[in-house]
């Protein structure tokens, strides 16, 4: 069964890497960048690189940066914003789409595809993997971040949509 395009990438596509990497917040305890972009004709995967060192935080704090199961402090907010006031965060993904796949959501959605992480004692790092649907307009758009509890107050960036749209143009199908 074929997904639809609003659920992650495709399957069946090379997606291509648009050229991307940029810092989004960095505090004494943590660093928040955007590792990259892989575009795809409807939409794009977004790595986002979370690392942490605990330094002198208190255990309480410490202790919250991932929980049993493996996630993330539930102070980590993030999402995208786009220049006509459309905005999307992997909290409002409690959409119809999920219990029926044929159920359009309302674009533009980020959904949380998969993370991988480890930790020590003293440090903390995660591959955050995610789905923007649909792929940004060409043009400037904005990626925020807010983490109040490692020090990151609400931040904002720019990415370079019109990058990740010729990215888009050169991603190809598995087979013809």
């Amino acid at each position: 069964m074929d997904f639809p395009a609003w659920h992650g990438p495709p399957r069946d596509i090379l997606g291509h890497p648009a050229p991307i990497a940029q810092f989004v917040a960095r505090s004494e305890h943590a660093v928040v960048a955007l590792q990259q972009f892989i575009a795809y004709p409807e939409g794009c995967g977004i790595t986002l690189r979370i690392t942490a060192r605990r330094g002198s935080l208190p255990e309480t704090v410490w202790g919250r940066l991932y929980g049993p199961h493996g996630e993330m402090d539930p102070d980590l907010r993030f999402g995208v914003r786009f220049p006509d006031g459309s905005r999307a965060t992997p909290v409002d993904n409690a959409f119809p789409g999920w219990a029926r796949p044929t159920d359009r959501p309302e674009p533009p959605m980020l959904v949380d595809v998969a993370s991988e992480s480890g930790s020590s004692a003293d440090s903390y790092g995660c591959d955050r993997q995610m789905w923007l649907w649909p792929l940004p307009p060409p043009g400037p758009f904005e990626f925020v971040v807010e983490w109040q509890s490692m020090g990151i107050d609400m931040t904002a960036v720019t990415v370079d949509g019109t990058a990740i749209a010729r990215a888009a143009e050169k991603a190809q199908p598995y087979w013809p």
